[in-house]
Protein backbone atom coordinates (compact mmCIF):
# COMPACT_ATOMS: atom_id res chain seq x y z
CA UNK A 1 0.00 0.00 0.00
CA UNK A 2 1.52 3.37 -0.62
CA UNK A 3 0.82 5.85 2.13
CA UNK A 4 1.27 8.90 -0.48
CA UNK A 5 -1.91 8.08 -2.44
CA UNK A 6 -4.93 9.98 -2.55
CA UNK A 7 -6.98 6.78 -0.53
CA UNK A 8 -4.50 6.02 2.33
CA UNK A 9 -6.08 7.51 5.87
CA UNK A 10 -4.02 10.12 7.56
CA UNK A 11 -2.29 8.78 10.72
CA UNK A 12 -3.80 8.60 14.02
CA UNK A 13 -0.74 8.77 16.35
CA UNK A 14 -1.70 7.08 19.70
CA UNK A 15 1.45 8.54 21.70
CA UNK A 16 1.91 12.12 21.66
CA UNK A 17 3.47 14.62 23.49
CA UNK A 18 3.32 18.54 24.19
CA UNK A 19 4.38 20.70 21.76
CA UNK A 20 3.82 24.04 20.36
CA UNK A 21 3.49 23.16 16.83
CA UNK A 22 2.09 20.26 15.82
CA UNK A 23 1.90 21.73 12.53
CA UNK A 24 5.30 20.24 12.02
CA UNK A 25 4.02 16.75 12.50
CA UNK A 26 5.90 15.40 9.02
CA UNK A 27 3.09 13.02 8.55
CA UNK A 28 -1.11 13.72 7.55
CA UNK A 29 -2.62 13.58 10.81
CA UNK A 30 -6.03 12.82 11.34
CA UNK A 31 -5.61 12.78 15.52
CA UNK A 32 -4.08 11.82 18.28
CA UNK A 33 -3.77 11.10 22.35
CA UNK A 34 -1.33 13.77 23.62
CA UNK A 35 0.15 12.42 26.94
CA UNK A 36 0.99 14.64 29.57
CA UNK A 37 3.61 13.65 31.92
CA UNK A 38 2.95 16.56 34.54
CA UNK A 39 -0.05 17.89 35.90
CA UNK A 40 1.56 20.84 35.36
CA UNK A 41 2.05 20.66 31.99
CA UNK A 42 -1.96 19.71 31.60
CA UNK A 43 -3.14 22.59 33.68
CA UNK A 44 -0.83 24.88 31.34
CA UNK A 45 -1.33 23.24 28.10
CA UNK A 46 -4.24 20.98 27.38
CA UNK A 47 -6.74 23.36 26.49
CA UNK A 48 -4.27 23.83 23.37
CA UNK A 49 -5.30 21.09 22.25
CA UNK A 50 -8.89 20.07 21.97
CA UNK A 51 -9.04 18.45 18.74
CA UNK A 52 -7.46 15.19 20.37
CA UNK A 53 -7.70 12.80 22.87
CA UNK A 54 -5.94 13.52 25.98
CA UNK A 55 -3.96 11.45 28.83
CA UNK A 56 -2.80 12.56 31.94
CA UNK A 57 -0.33 10.63 34.12
CA UNK A 58 -2.05 9.39 37.06
CA UNK A 59 -0.14 10.76 40.68
CA UNK A 60 -1.15 8.73 43.49
CA UNK A 61 -0.50 11.43 45.76
CA UNK A 62 -3.48 13.90 44.15
CA UNK A 63 -6.95 13.54 45.33
CA UNK A 64 -8.67 11.11 43.52
CA UNK A 65 -11.68 13.48 42.95
CA UNK A 66 -8.93 15.59 40.65
CA UNK A 67 -9.07 13.00 38.26
CA UNK A 68 -12.75 11.73 38.66
CA UNK A 69 -13.78 14.57 37.47
CA UNK A 70 -11.50 15.30 34.43
CA UNK A 71 -12.71 11.56 33.59
CA UNK A 72 -16.35 12.74 33.80
CA UNK A 73 -16.22 15.81 31.96
CA UNK A 74 -14.82 13.95 28.85
CA UNK A 75 -11.27 15.55 29.21
CA UNK A 76 -8.74 12.93 29.38
CA UNK A 77 -9.45 9.30 27.93
CA UNK A 78 -7.18 7.17 30.39
CA UNK A 79 -4.70 7.58 32.85
CA UNK A 80 -0.62 7.14 32.57
CA UNK A 81 1.56 4.87 34.55
CA UNK A 82 5.39 5.91 34.52
CA UNK A 83 7.42 4.30 37.11
CA UNK A 84 10.66 6.20 35.77
CA UNK A 85 9.20 9.65 36.06
CA UNK A 86 7.25 8.74 38.98
CA UNK A 87 9.75 6.66 41.14
CA UNK A 88 7.50 3.81 41.57
CA UNK A 89 9.30 0.60 42.74
CA UNK A 90 8.01 -2.82 43.16
CA UNK A 91 6.20 -2.45 46.38
CA UNK A 92 4.31 0.79 45.72
CA UNK A 93 2.14 -1.11 43.19
CA UNK A 94 -0.73 -2.37 46.44
CA UNK A 95 -1.18 1.32 46.85
CA UNK A 96 -1.27 2.38 43.21
CA UNK A 97 -4.35 -0.74 43.12
CA UNK A 98 -5.93 0.88 46.48
CA UNK A 99 -5.93 4.10 44.60
CA UNK A 100 -7.52 2.93 41.26
CA UNK A 101 -9.96 1.36 42.81
CA UNK A 102 -11.45 4.77 43.30
CA UNK A 103 -12.20 5.34 39.50
CA UNK A 104 -13.89 3.63 37.24
CA UNK A 105 -13.16 0.67 35.59
CA UNK A 106 -13.75 2.18 31.95
CA UNK A 107 -10.83 4.53 32.22
CA UNK A 108 -7.98 2.64 30.47
CA UNK A 109 -4.36 2.85 31.97
CA UNK A 110 -1.38 3.56 29.37
CA UNK A 111 1.42 1.51 31.40
CA UNK A 112 5.33 3.22 29.75
CA UNK A 113 7.41 0.19 29.51
CA UNK A 114 10.46 1.51 28.24
CA UNK A 115 13.13 0.94 30.11
CA UNK A 116 16.16 3.57 30.12
CA UNK A 117 18.50 4.92 32.24
CA UNK A 118 20.78 3.63 35.31
CA UNK A 119 18.59 3.76 37.94
CA UNK A 120 17.25 0.33 38.20
CA UNK A 121 14.99 0.80 41.64
CA UNK A 122 12.40 2.66 39.63
CA UNK A 123 12.12 0.70 35.87
CA UNK A 124 8.84 -0.91 34.74
CA UNK A 125 8.23 -3.44 36.19
CA UNK A 126 6.14 -6.65 34.63
CA UNK A 127 5.19 -7.76 37.51
CA UNK A 128 3.80 -4.75 39.03
CA UNK A 129 1.71 -4.33 35.87
CA UNK A 130 0.40 -8.05 35.62
CA UNK A 131 -1.06 -7.37 39.46
CA UNK A 132 -2.67 -3.97 37.92
CA UNK A 133 -4.30 -6.35 35.11
CA UNK A 134 -5.11 -8.82 37.44
CA UNK A 135 -6.71 -6.34 40.32
CA UNK A 136 -8.96 -5.08 37.13
CA UNK A 137 -9.92 -7.42 35.05
CA UNK A 138 -12.47 -4.93 33.04
CA UNK A 139 -10.04 -2.47 32.72
CA UNK A 140 -8.10 -1.65 29.19
CA UNK A 141 -4.67 -1.80 29.62
CA UNK A 142 -2.32 -0.17 26.67
CA UNK A 143 1.67 -1.08 26.96
CA UNK A 144 3.75 2.07 26.22
CA UNK A 145 6.36 1.15 23.67
CA UNK A 146 5.52 -2.33 23.81
CA UNK A 147 7.99 -3.28 26.68
CA UNK A 148 10.85 -1.69 24.89
CA UNK A 149 13.77 -4.12 24.73
CA UNK A 150 11.66 -6.32 27.20
CA UNK A 151 8.96 -6.65 24.39
CA UNK A 152 9.20 -10.58 24.07
CA UNK A 153 8.67 -11.10 27.92
CA UNK A 154 6.12 -8.71 27.83
CA UNK A 155 4.62 -10.27 24.62
CA UNK A 156 4.68 -14.08 26.26
CA UNK A 157 3.85 -12.98 30.01
CA UNK A 158 0.97 -10.99 28.74
CA UNK A 159 -0.55 -13.06 25.70
CA UNK A 160 -3.51 -14.58 27.93
CA UNK A 161 -4.80 -11.09 29.03
CA UNK A 162 -7.38 -9.83 26.07
CA UNK A 163 -7.57 -6.40 27.52
CA UNK A 164 -4.30 -5.66 26.52
CA UNK A 165 -2.97 -4.00 23.67
CA UNK A 166 0.45 -2.65 22.46
CA UNK A 167 1.42 1.16 21.27
CA UNK A 168 4.50 0.88 19.24
CA UNK A 169 5.98 4.23 19.88
CA UNK A 170 9.41 4.68 19.65
CA UNK A 171 10.45 1.16 19.82
CA UNK A 172 10.12 0.85 15.83
CA UNK A 173 12.59 3.29 15.75
CA UNK A 174 14.74 2.46 18.83
CA UNK A 175 14.81 -1.58 18.26
CA UNK A 176 15.10 -1.34 14.38
CA UNK A 177 18.68 -2.03 14.71
CA UNK A 178 18.94 -4.77 17.00
CA UNK A 179 18.21 -7.97 17.76
CA UNK A 180 14.74 -7.02 19.85
CA UNK A 181 13.64 -6.22 16.24
CA UNK A 182 12.79 -9.96 15.32
CA UNK A 183 11.12 -10.10 19.29
CA UNK A 184 8.91 -7.01 17.65
CA UNK A 185 7.85 -8.69 14.61
CA UNK A 186 7.02 -12.08 16.89
CA UNK A 187 4.66 -9.45 19.28
CA UNK A 188 2.87 -7.98 15.58
CA UNK A 189 1.95 -11.61 14.47
CA UNK A 190 0.80 -13.34 16.94
CA UNK A 191 -1.36 -10.23 18.88
CA UNK A 192 -4.89 -9.63 17.15
CA UNK A 193 -4.10 -7.07 14.60
CA UNK A 194 -7.11 -4.94 16.50
CA UNK A 195 -4.82 -4.64 19.73
CA UNK A 196 -1.74 -3.00 17.82
CA UNK A 197 -1.45 0.95 17.52
CA UNK A 198 0.84 3.17 15.47
CA UNK A 199 2.80 5.94 18.07
CA UNK A 200 5.38 8.05 17.58
CA UNK A 201 6.40 9.80 20.99
CA UNK A 202 6.96 12.59 18.97
CA UNK A 203 8.50 14.75 19.24
CA UNK A 204 11.02 12.71 20.81
CA UNK A 205 10.54 10.14 18.11
CA UNK A 206 10.46 11.00 14.38
CA UNK A 207 7.06 9.60 13.14
CA UNK A 208 8.22 9.30 9.48
CA UNK A 209 11.02 6.50 10.98
CA UNK A 210 8.52 5.27 12.83
CA UNK A 211 6.31 4.72 9.82
CA UNK A 212 9.09 3.73 7.69
CA UNK A 213 10.23 0.58 10.09
CA UNK A 214 6.40 -0.06 10.88
CA UNK A 215 5.91 -0.53 7.01
CA UNK A 216 8.89 -2.82 6.69
CA UNK A 217 7.28 -5.07 9.26
CA UNK A 218 4.04 -4.58 7.75
CA UNK A 219 5.24 -6.17 4.89
CA UNK A 220 7.30 -9.17 6.39
CA UNK A 221 4.47 -10.15 7.97
CA UNK A 222 2.21 -9.62 5.09
CA UNK A 223 -0.26 -7.55 6.75
CA UNK A 224 -3.55 -7.10 4.88
CA UNK A 225 -4.68 -3.74 3.84
CA UNK A 226 -7.40 -3.71 6.52
CA UNK A 227 -4.93 -4.40 8.85
CA UNK A 228 -2.26 -1.67 8.14
CA UNK A 229 -5.48 0.81 8.10
CA UNK A 230 -6.01 -0.40 11.51
CA UNK A 231 -3.06 -0.14 13.25
CA UNK A 232 -2.24 3.47 11.38
CA UNK A 233 -5.70 4.80 11.78
CA UNK A 234 -8.18 2.70 13.59
CA UNK A 235 -7.37 0.38 16.09
CA UNK A 236 -6.45 2.69 19.14
CA UNK A 237 -10.13 4.28 19.32
CA UNK A 238 -11.64 1.45 18.92
CA UNK A 239 -9.97 -0.65 21.42
CA UNK A 240 -10.91 1.76 23.82
CA UNK A 241 -14.39 2.71 22.97
CA UNK A 242 -13.82 6.34 21.80
CA UNK A 243 -16.35 7.86 19.64
CA UNK A 244 -14.54 8.22 15.89
CA UNK A 245 -14.38 11.07 14.58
Amino acid sequence: MDVNSTNYPKIFDCHLHVDDNFEEYPLALNGGNVIFNSIDSYQKKAAKYPQFNQTLIFDRTQPVAFYTQLISEKRIVALKIHSRLQQICVDDYPAIIDALKQIDETTPIIYDAFYYGSDLDFQPSLKGLISLINAFPQRKFIVAHAGGYEVLKYFFHLRKYDQVGYDLSFSLQYLADTSCRNDLIKLMKYTPNERLFFGSDYPGGNPKIQLDNFNELAAVLQFTEEEIRGVLNQNWEQFLGITQR
